[in-house]
């Protein structure tokens, strides 16, 4: 690729560094406007998407970490990023929330709080994506589940009013499956994995 496609294509050196972020926003939108859970579990899934693209892209993400560790800008951008998170929860929580002056707040603090709490679970699998070895991923995916789970908790009375039903789908822990086959599977090998892998 030549210099000028380049950066015809990125528009700038840093702009390389994000571009999967432009795609994992779009996905994220897509699955709020989507979603049929209730509006603070659809947040809390969205954020299940974003942090599985990072544990599905280990080098990737792990590249981009190490940069932002060396370039003090860079950390700057990723703050830009992850306020774009946040605004897309906030925009979905405003439209689907019923009006209410109290809510308004709460609804800021929500977004905010489920960005910070996705964020140090994925730079603490950054810091160290191999401790738990390949079996941890989904554990860790799983951990952050319960722990949005709890935050939603703690904002649902106020975002949805005292005695909000809790959605069908949150009383229960989501279980996510991570398997990894060595060389080429048949379907049936792929089922099988992931059967042996369920709770």
């Amino acid at each position: 690729m030549s210099r000028s496609t380049f950066f015809r294509r990125f528009g700038s050196k840093e702009d390389v560094v994000f571009a999967d972020h432009e795609r994992i926003l779009q996905q994220v939108n897509t699955r709020l406007a989507d979603s049929r859970l209730e509006p603070l579990a659809a947040v809390a899934d969205a954020a299940l998407l974003v942090f599985d693209h990072h544990l599905r892209n280990r080098a990737t993400s792990l590249a981009r970490y190490g940069l932002l560790q060396a370039v003090p800008a860079l950390r700057d951008r990723e703050l830009v990023t992850s306020h774009r998170y946040e605004r897309a929860f906030l925009r979905y929580l405003n439209d689907t929330l019923p009006r209410d002056g109290r809510r308004e707040y709460a609804a800021v603090a929500f977004a905010a709080a489920v960005v910070a709490v996705h964020n140090a679970f994925l730079r603490q699998w950054l810091r160290a994506p191999f401790a738990a070895g390949e079996s941890g991923q989904p554990d860790r995916a799983a951990a952050l589940a319960r722990e949005l789970a709890a935050l939603a908790e703690t904002f649902r009375p106020t975002l949805l009013g005292p005695g909000a039903p809790v959605d069908a789908t949150e009383q229960k822990a989501a279980t996510v499956v991570v398997t990894v086959l060595a060389g080429p599977a048949d379907k049936d090998a792929i089922a099988r994995a992931v059967r042996d892998a369920l709770p």
